[in-house]
């Protein structure tokens, strides 16, 4: 995820159930800067038409929020909400987003995970290849080098918007 640009952001164009009193927080103390952050964990969730992978710093100070759409089969839709968010606020947008989804299942925690490895394409589908667990193995000038010791692969599209293909043996295989 891209770091956050020093100006206020315009969440005027996201749905009215993301909709935030968040904002940017600028400071002139460095240790809070959430310009100078790094995002180090991080938490799938999932509704019916979207993934949000919320990330965090690694004192759980600033949050970052990744939107990947599901309802498009073969498209590969992911945003970045610009906003920073402070525990609180993330919480908050947590429940609305539950609230909102209330009706079409609701908002599900799938997994905590380190990052993300890349997307694949096969025949019908994108596929999220996630970090599920890391190990240290190192570091260069203190910060730390992980390998992978396991990671996930999770269908992007909700299984509504599906089509056989995405449950034949080629697509599995």
């Amino acid at each position: 995820m891209a770091k956050p640009e020093n100006s206020k952001s315009n969440s005027s164009n996201l749905p009215p159930f993301v909709q935030s009193s968040a904002k940017i927080h600028p400071t002139n103390d460095p240790e809070s800067d959430p310009n100078s952050y790094s995002l180090e964990k991080f938490r799938l969730y999932e509704t019916r038409a979207r993934y949000y992978l919320i990330g965090s710093d690694r004192n759980k100070r600033f949050f970052r929020v990744l939107k990947i759409d599901r309802m498009e089969p073969s498209d590969l839709n992911i945003s970045e909400d610009p906003v920073v968010y402070l525990p609180q606020e993330v919480k908050s947008l947590l429940q609305r987003v539950a609230e909102g989804n209330r009706a079409t299942g609701g908002l599900n925690f799938i997994a905590k995970v380190y990052g993300i490895a890349g997307c694949i394409n096969f025949l019908e589908s994108y596929y999220l290849i996630l970090v599920t667990k890391r190990r240290q193995i190192g570091s260069i000038c203190g910060h730390a080098i992980y390998c992978i010791d396991e990671s996930q692969i999770i269908t992007i599209p909700h299984v509504s918007v599906q089509t056989d293909v995405a449950h034949s043996k080629t697509e599995l295989r």
